[in-house]
């Protein structure tokens, strides 16, 4: 399986809440110099095929899983994360 479908398939096991609270800390996460957040109006109405596609193509597969990861943790989703993180 590919990292976005990974990504995809984790971020698909949130609910609704909780993907618009994924959003907001994705937009907010401070990301290595040499990147750029994903733009605001990009992410509001991104769904979970959405996101996938945008944070590897924003962040390339190995980084695009490090920022998932740490923006489901800051945002209470740790199952999800530690799932993200096994998978790959």
């Amino acid at each position: 399986m590919s990292v976005r479908s990974t990504i995809e398939n984790v971020l698909e096991d949130l609910t609704e809440d909780e993907l618009r609270k994924f959003k907001a800390n994705l937009h907010d996460y401070q990301v290595k110099p040499g990147y750029n957040n994903i733009p605001r109006g990009q992410l509001q109405k991104a769904d979970a095929l959405d996101l996938s596609d945008l944070l590897v193509s924003f962040y390339n597969e190995d980084y695009a899983v490090e920022v998932a990861a740490a923006v489901l943790m800051a945002s209470n989703c740790k199952p999800q994360a530690q799932r993200l993180l096994r998978a790959v």
